[in-house]
């Protein structure tokens, strides 16, 4: 080694976790009972020509508290994954528990309340209604549940305000940029205190100064709030403010690794690399 050269600056190598990995030490927030448990997860598409399978053997667990991005390209089953943890659709077979409950076990109607009051869910087109203000959407769920508008408006000016839209309370969807929309959809997910809040691409149809604004907001949800965050996206920039990253390739996990939820993009794109070939 070169006493004499300028030292280089050294970058934080990301954890890959494979089964061989030791159990996480006693006190670590990955040794609580996890928030959601998929197990051998297969989830088959029959067409009039062909079968897909778009989820084959997938197992994981996810501990609360944490912000975990998967990862993996088009048709690599993340947000098949996705839409079965937030019962949104049923397994071919194996299971999903979530918070200890079975979905699989519980009604049509049971998954969409516990979906409802559990489960905050946000979408890359943001599922504003275009006629409801802002503060209207995010009052949405609630007011599902039989609650009045006037019984929710603390909380929904609450959220607007974590979201950073209180002056933008009373504009329609037309009124707001992209950013400020998927900033209602946040607050909107947050209304009833979930255990996971669930998030499908919700930079795709953002530019980058406001995708920032979004991942930055999820990290804090899950700092501030302990919610447990779990994020679909084909963004490294993105994946870098998780805990944890996971990486699917043609329906089954390839690997998971930690980027340190600093945002350094590059430490992600490398360890993805290394895991898709």
């Amino acid at each position: 080694m070169c006493l004499h050269c300028p030292a280089m600056s050294e970058r934080p190598e990301p954890l890959i976790l494979t089964a061989q990995n030791q159990p996480p030490p006693a006190g670590d927030q990955r040794a609580a009972p996890p928030v959601v448990d998929v197990r051998d997860l297969r989830k088959e598409y029959r067409t009039s020509e062909h079968q897909v399978t778009a989820l084959n053997g997938v197992s994981l667990q996810i501990a609360p508290g944490r912000f975990i991005a998967i990862m993996g390209s088009s048709g690599s089953g993340k947000s098949t994954l996705l839409h079965l943890i937030g019962g949104l659709t049923n397994p071919t077979s194996g299971s999903v528990v979530v918070e200890g409950n079975d979905l699989a076990a519980m009604s049509d109607r049971e998954r969409t309340v516990f979906r409802r009051r559990r489960l905050g869910i946000i979408f890359q087109d943001f599922n504003l209604l275009p006629t409801l203000t802002a503060r209207e959407n995010v009052a949405l769920p609630r007011l599902v549940d039989g609650q009045g508008t006037a019984d929710v408006r603390a909380r929904v000016d609450e959220l607007l305000a974590v979201v950073h839209l209180g002056p933008r309370a009373e504009h329609r969807p037309d009124a707001l940029s992209g950013g400020e929309q998927q900033r209602v959809a946040i607050a909107r997910a947050l209304l009833n205190d979930p255990a996971i809040v669930l998030a499908d691409e919700p930079t795709g149809n953002l530019d980058s100064r406001q995708s920032l604004e979004i991942w930055n907001l999820l990290r804090r949800i899950v700092v501030e709030r302990g919610t447990t965050v779990i994020m679909v996206t084909h963004e490294a920039a993105g994946a870098a403010f998780a805990d944890e990253v996971v990486v699917l390739k043609d329906g089954q996990i390839s690997g998971r690794f930690e980027p340190g939820g600093n945002g350094d993009a590059s430490i992600v794109s490398s360890a993805y690399q290394q895991l898709v070939g």
